[in-house]
C-alpha cells in the first residue's frame, strides 16, 4: 500500500524537497530585501509579547504563530527573517507530506507548478501570518485520513486527527472550514463506537474550549479592566469578573472577524468568485488557479458520485456544503488550507483512483532529468515585489533616520510612518504614547 513506509524514513525523492527549501529560502531570506505587510507590523506589536500572545481581536489573531512569535522575540529579540521562517518550514513540511504520499517526481512537479502559478501560495512562504501554518495542518490531517482509511480501528491516528483538528482551531476561527467537514465524516463512521466520543472529548472538545475560555477572558479582561491590568486585581476578583469577561471577549472575538460574521445572504460563492476573479488589492490579485483547483474537485466528487464515495469524497463534500450554509465571504488568503486540501484530493485521485495517471512512474535516468527540471523551475521563480507592501514607508524611514535625531524625525514621519518605526525598528529609536494627543512619539 501506499503509505507502508513510515513517514520519518529516507525516500530518494526526499532529495527534492531539501534543494526546493534551500533555494526557496535563498530567493525569499537571502537575495530578498525583507519588507513586511502591513498585517506582520500589526502582526508583530500586538502579539508577540508575553502579556498579548493569546489575545484574540482585531486581526483575528492566529495563535501558533503568536506562540512561536513570542518566543523568538523573547530569546533573540526583533528579527523579521526569524519571524518568517514559521510560514517556509511550514511550506518544507508540506513538500515532505506531499512526496511521502504521492512518492512520484512527475506529480511533484505539477504540484509545484501550481504553488508557483499562485500569487498568495507562493508568496505567504515569506509572511510571518498563520495561513501557511494553517495549510500545513490542513496537509498533514489530509495524511492522517489516508493513515485511518487504511485502518479504521487504529485509534492513535484518529487522536492525531483529534489533536490537529485542535490545532487548526485554536489557531483561527476560519480553522472551521477544514474542521467540521472532518469531525462530521469522522462521525459518519465512528458514530457506534463509544470511543470515539470519548477521544474526541478528550482530545478535541474540552482542549477548544478551555483555550477558547482563556481567548475570551483575556479580550475580556483587557475591554472591561484595562486600568487595572495586574495579577493582584485578577486573583481578587476572579470570581466576580470572570463571566463578564467571558461574555465581552466572546463578542469582540467574533466581532473581530467579519468574514465569519457577515451574512451574505447565500452568495457566498458569488462573492468568493468575483474575489478569485478580480483580487483583493495588489498584493492579494486575482487567482484563477483557486478557481480550477474547486472546479476540478467538484467535478471528481460528481464523477465518484457515480463511482462509489471513500472518505476522502465525503470530506471535501462536506467542505464546500460547510462553505455554503456557514454563507460568508473569507479574505483569499483564508482558502489557503482548503485550496491545499482540494490540491491533495486532485492528485489523491489522479494516482489512486484514475489509473492513467499509474502510467507517470518513470525509470531513474527520467526521474534525474524531471529533478533538474524542479531545480531549474524553482530557481527560476520570483517574489512579487508587491509583497513589499510597507516599502514606501520603510525608505522614507531610512532616510530621515541617517540625518536626523528621533526626536526630530516626529516632526517629518507621519503618524503611520512612526508606527512602522516603532515596531520594525525597535533598536532604532524609543517611542511612547501620548494619551492626551493619541499619538506614537519617538525619542
Amino acid at each position: 500500500m501506499f503509505l507502508n513506509s513510515k513517514i520519518y524514513s529516507f525516500n530518494k525523492i526526499d532529495i527534492s524537497t531539501f534543494f526546493i527549501s534551500l533555494i526557496v529560502f535563498f530567493k525569499f531570506f537571502i537575495l530578498q530585501e525583507q519588507i513586511p505587510l502591513h498585517d506582520e507590523v500589526t502582526a508583530i506589536e500586538r502579539f508577540t509579547e508575553i502579556q498579548n500572545f493569546l489575545r484574540k481581536d482585531g486581526v483575528n489573531n492566529h495563535t501558533l504563530v503568536s506562540i512561536y512569535g513570542t518566543l523568538i522575540r523573547s530569546l533573540f529579540g526583533f528579527d523579521l527573517i526569524l519571524f518568517r521562517l514559521i510560514s517556509l518550514l511550514s511550506f518544507v513540511g508540506i513538500l515532505f507530506i506531499f512526496n511521502r504520499i504521492f512518492k512520484n517526481y512527475f506529480f511533484l512537479l505539477s504540484f509545484l507548478l501550481i504553488i508557483y502559478n499562485s500569487n498568495s501560495l507562493f508568496n505567504s512562504i515569506n509572511t510571518f501570518r498563520g495561513y501557511y501554518i494553517y495549510s500545513f495542518i490542513s496537509c498533514a490531517l489530509f495524511y492522517l485520513l489516508l493513515r485511518f482509511k487504511m485502518n479504521r480501528n487504529n485509534f492513535k491516528e484518529m487522536n492525531y486527527i483529534f489533536t490537529c483538528l485542535f490545532l487548526i482551531t485554536i489557531n483561527a476561527l476560519y480553522g472551521i472550514y477544514i474542521c467540521l467537514p472532518i469531525l462530521c465524516t469522522l462521525f459518519i463512521y465512528k458514530f457506534k463506537q463509544i470511543s470515539f466520543y470519548i477521544n474526541s472529548f478528550i482530545y478535541f472538545f474540552i482542549p477548544v474550549l478551555f483555550f477558547y475560555l482563556i481567548f475570551f477572558f483575556l479580550d475580556g479582561l483587557i475591554m472591561n479592566h484595562n486600568s487595572n491590568l495586574n495579577i493582584n486585581f485578577i486573583t481578587n476578583n476572579f470570581n466576580l469578573i470572570f463571566i463578564d469577561n467571558i461574555k465581552t471577549g466572546f463578542i469582540n472575538v467574533f466581532n473581530a472577524t467579519p468574514e465569519i460574521i457577515r451574512n451574505n445572504e447565500f452568495k457566498s460563492y458569488f462573492y468568493t468568485f468575483k474575489r478569485f476573479l478580480y483580487g483583493e488589492d495588489p498584493v492579494y490579485s486575482k487567482e484563477y488557479l483557486f478557481i480550477i483547483i474547486y472546479l476540478i474537485s467538484i467535478s471528481l466528487i460528481i464523477i465518484n458520485y457515480f463511482k462509489g464515495f471513500d472518505l476522502f469524497d465525503i470530506v471535501i463534500s462536506l467542505i464546500f456544503i460547510f462553505f455554503l450554509l456557514i454563507d460568508k465571504d473569507p479574505f483569499i488568503r483564508v482558502h489557503a488550507g482548503t485550496i491545499y486540501f482540494c490540491i491533495f484530493y486532485i492528485f489523491y485521485n489522479f494516482k489512486f483512483r484514475i489509473n492513467f495517471f499509474n502510467k507517470f512512474e518513470f525509470n531513474n535516468i527520467i526521474n534525474s532529468f524531471i529533478l533538474f527540471g524542479i531545480i531549474v523551475l524553482t530557481i527560476s521563480q520570483s517574489p512579487n515585489t508587491k509583497w513589499q507592501q510597507t516599502k514606501p514607508s520603510i525608505e522614507k524611514i531610512n532616510k530621515v533616520l541617517l540625518i536626523n535625531s528621533c526626536i526630530k524625525a516626529n516632526d517629518i514621519l507621519s503618524q503611520y510612518e512612526i508606527w512602522i518605526t516603532k515596531n520594525i525598528y525597535p533598536d532604532k529609536c524609543q517611542t511612547k504614547y501620548d494619551y492626551v494627543k493619541k499619538i506614537n512619539t519617538l525619542f
